[in-house]
């Protein structure tokens, strides 16, 4: 039975991005260094390059270090321009991606996204989305004793850049499991809707592979085995009793498919300390779990699959940087010139004035014995 026939009853448009997923990879595995070479150079505007990629297959050229690649185009640019490195970026990218400019784009609208959600003004420092979630006072004063030198200025700025890289690691873990579920070989897995126990339930219309995020069309030694990856940005990523319920549905899908399945973290250079490598391998003695390296390798079906990941998020992050406009350093002026003014409208230095805001309230508000929700008070 090939694996194909292994998938009937699913969703026609996922069977179609299927086989959509087979035809790109095998035109890796089938062409030339040359061919993929012209494919960067082509969609890059560059001219042909010749005498270089003639005796490498394209997993093969893809394969290389960006050190290795660099070598050999290097002698057709002038020396200290650009273009060497955007060439081995975008030998990277289509060797990754049947179509890396719709990919880049994908990637830099959802960073588009996350940018227009930065801090920009006071307010979004001081108070979160939930109203309970202020900017806790003892730990600013910590920041500007401890880190800053005693610089309300300089607190401000780590403060922000800390809101910052939060928003960021949230995206990443997102973006991780769309970008590699667009590499040639793989399909993402779409979330299901509906309510949670229908998320956690196997369907194999509109819940075909619980417990993965993507999805790998069999690799040429083993070419009767679909491969389900259940992707993580860090080995700590999964809390409290994910471990044996990610392990429970990754047995299922075994069963089901007769699937390859695998537990990866994106980020880590060790299993050792892994949180939930136990658990789900008590549940799921046959899932394999990756960190790092090892991890980008099998998602991407490459040695180079880090370069492979790194490449695309840098083209899409500096796409998004340059259309975003957005002035870390002017907004963190402006935002310690409104503490500025607020502190002197109080005649105290800013800290006090924000334990103050952070921390008083009408006793009604603050006391269980007397608190009553909105809804209930009328």
């Amino acid at each position: 039975m090939s694996y194909r026939d292994k998938l009937s009853g699913l969703n026609k448009d996922l069977l179609s991005r299927i086989d959509q997923t087979q035809s790109e990879i095998d035109w890796l595995r089938n062409a030339s260094g040359c061919d993929l070479l012209d494919m960067a150079t082509d969609s890059l505007n560059y001219r042909p390059i010749k005498g270089v990629a003639e005796d490498y297959s394209a997993v093969e050229f893809g394969n290389l270090s960006r050190g290795e690649l660099g070598e050999l185009l290097s002698p057709f640019f002038v020396p200290g321009t650009q273009s060497v490195e955007d060439l081995c970026d975008q030998v990277y990218l289509c060797r990754a991606f049947a179509n890396p400019r719709l990919v880049t784009e994908k990637i830099s609208t959802k960073v588009d996204e996350t940018v227009e959600a930065f801090p920009a003004k006071a307010g979004d420092i001081l108070t979160g989305k939930n109203p309970g979630d202020v900017l806790d006072p003892f730990i600013l004063a910590a920041n500007i004793e401890l880190i800053s030198s005693g610089s309300l200025p300089k607190a401000i700025e780590h403060t922000i850049g800390h809101k910052i890289l939060m928003k960021i690691e949230d995206m990443l873990g997102h973006l991780h499991e769309s970008t590699f579920g667009e590499m040639r070989g793989n399909f993402r897995i779409p979330e299901p809707g509906g309510k949670k126990e229908d998320k956690e339930t196997l369907n194999r219309i509109t819940n075909p592979f619980p417990g993965a995020d993507v999805g790998q069309v069999p690799t040429i030694d083993k070419p009767e085995a679909i491969r389900l990856f259940q992707v993580k940005s860090k080995t700590g990523s999964a809390k409290g009793g994910d471990g044996t319920r990610l392990g429970q549905q990754l047995s299922t899908l075994q069963q089901e498919y007769g699937a390859e399945t695998y537990y990866v973290s994106v980020v880590g250079n060790t299993l050792s300390g892994h949180r939930s490598r136990g658990a789900v391998v008590k549940a799921s003695p046959q899932t394999v779990v990756l960190v790092g390296e090892a991890a980008h390798n099998e998602l991407t079906q490459s040695e180079a699959g880090g370069e492979l990941l790194l490449r695309a998020y840098q083209r899409a992050f500096r796409r998004a940087a340059e259309r975003s406009g957005y002035s870390f350093a002017g907004v963190t002026k402006s935002i310690v010139a409104t503490f500025d003014n607020e502190a002197r409208r109080h005649g105290e230095d800013f800290i006090t004035v924000w334990l103050h805001e952070a921390i008083d309230g009408e006793v009604s508000a603050q006391d269980s014995r007397m608190y009553r929700p909105r809804s209930v008070r009328g």
